[in-house]
Formats: C-alpha cells, sequence, structure tokens
C-alpha cells in the first residue's frame, strides 16, 4: 500500500472515530490492552507539563512493543504564549509520526511577548494573536505527521484556572479544526463520571487517586486513564501499520 493510500485510509478511520459517540470517552480502558503492532509505529508527544505526563503514559503502555517508539517533545514550563508554533515544529526535526498528540496551555495565563510589544492576557489582541498560534501549530503538525490529535485542557480544581482553561480550549478547538485536526475535549471525561472535579476516583471497586495535589496535574494513573481517550486512535493506528506489514508479506511471496 502506497504512503498516500494509506493515509486516505488512516484518515477515513479516525473520521469514523471522531463522529462515534462513545468512542474514546470511557476512563475505564487502558491503552495498553492493545496488542503491538506488526510494523514500526511513532507516536510524538508535544506541549507542556500535562503533555509529558500523557508522554510518560504512552511510554509506560507501549514499554514492551519493539516496534513502538514514542517521542518525548514536551517542555514542562513552556506553552504557546511563551513560544510561537516554529519553535515548537522545531523539535520534530526530520520525524515524521505515524500519530502526534498536542496537550499545551497549563502555562499560558501570561503575557505575550511579540516582536517588541507585549500583548496582555484575556485581551482582544492576545486572543487573536494565541489563536494564531494555534492555528499554526495544528497546520504544521498536520503536514509533518500522518495523524493528529489535539488534547483540550482537562478540568482543574483551581476555580481561578478554571474558567482560563476553558477558555483556552475553545481557542485551541478551533484553532484544531479550522486546520482539519481532530480535536478532544477532555473537561468532562475529567470528572472521571462525577460531573464535577475530583481528586479520587472508584476503580475496580477501590478509591484511587487519580489528580495531583496541585488540582491541574495528574497521577501516574491519572494520566494512564486520560491517555486512554487516545486507545481507538492508536488501534487504528496499529491495525493500519499491522494491515501493511501484512500486505506486504503477500507481495514479497
Amino acid at each position: 500500500m502506497s504512503k498516500d493510500l494509506r493515509r486516505l485510509a488512516m484518515v477515513l478511520s479516525l473520521c469514523l472515530i471522531a463522529f462515534t459517540p462513545t468512542a474514546g470517552t470511557t476512563m475505564e480502558r487502558r491503552l495498553n490492552d492493545l496488542e503491538c503492532p506488526a510494523a514500526p509505529v511513532t507516536i510524538a508527544v508535544i506541549g507542556d507539563s500535562l503533555a509529558d505526563g500523557i508522554w510518560g503514559a504512552f511510554y509506560r503502555a507501549f514499554a514492551t512493543c519493539a516496534d513502538v517508539r514514542v517521542m518525548r517533545l514536551t517542555e514542562v514550563s513552556d506553552g504557546l504564549a511563551k513560544s510561537p508554533a516554529k519553535d515548537w515544529l522545531d523539535r520534530l526535526e526530520t520525524a515524521a509520526p505515524d500519530l502526534t498528540v498536542v496537550t499545551v496551555g497549563a502555562n499560558d495565563l501570561t503575557n505575550i511577548r511579540k516582536d517588541r510589544s507585549r500583548l496582555v492576557h484575556g485581551t482582544a489582541d492576545w486572543k487573536s494573536e494565541y489563536a494564531a498560534r494555534a492555528r499554526a501549530l495544528a497546520a504544521g503538525l498536520k503536514a509533518r505527521s500522518e495523524a493528529v490529535v489535539w488534547m483540550g485542557l482537562p478540568i482543574v480544581g483551581k476555580q481561578e484556572y478554571e474558567a482560563s482553561y476553558r477558555q483556552l480550549t475553545e481557542l485551541q478547538s478551533a484553532a484544531a479544526r479550522q486546520a482539519g485536526v481532530r480535536f478532544v475535549d477532555t473537561h468532562e471525561p475529567t470528572t472521571f463520571g462525577q460531573g464535577q472535579f475530583v481528586m479520587s476516583t472508584r476503580i475496580d471497586g477501590t478509591v484511587r487517586q487519580v489528580r495531583h495535589s496541585d488540582q491541574v496535574h495528574f497521577t501516574e494513573l491519572g494520566y494512564d486513564m486520560v491517555a486512554a481517550l487516545m486507545q481507538a486512535t492508536v488501534s487504528t493506528i496499529f491495525t493500519t501499520a499491522s494491515r501493511d506489514a501484512d500486505l506486504g508479506a503477500v507481495a514479497l511471496q
């Protein structure tokens, strides 16, 4: 199968996932439930400290999969307010991941310096610049990756952050969709079925902590559950890689 046909098949599959109401919304599944692919797959995770936790979840899930490479393109203190899209895209270098997952915004409640100007957080000019940076990042990742998923910001326990994070998610969502990138709103899923912010949730009959004490980040278990929102997407990519490997083996016979 040619690269163009493979990409078309993957896009069609991801579109079906995006329009399936129940797909990727449960917090009970785990990425490590998936079988390893039969051909090499590269997953890149890009973003801030929240993305770093997601990277850890992917790394743990596929540590035993010889053909899965998980790229760590994160910077815990960075964001789109501090660094423009080009700085983030340069971290990909020449890599062409099968999937790029982006989560950014935890550090973006701050002013933006543009040339010699300072755009004050929350103003119309700030929102316009932030949206432009998000669009550029989404479009650049789409051009460099077989598939891209942008994960929005989760619900947080600090009320002074909650409203602002929701505004960031709206800007990111609009930018991602304009660039043709799938966007996953994690706000409701990260209530873990409680409809509000919770530090712990019941898993297999036992109450387990899923949020960090800062009420923004997650525990390892929490990150594993958030990353599981990508299970259907990753499954499609693994299946596509395995099918291509099978077709290649048949062609060589």
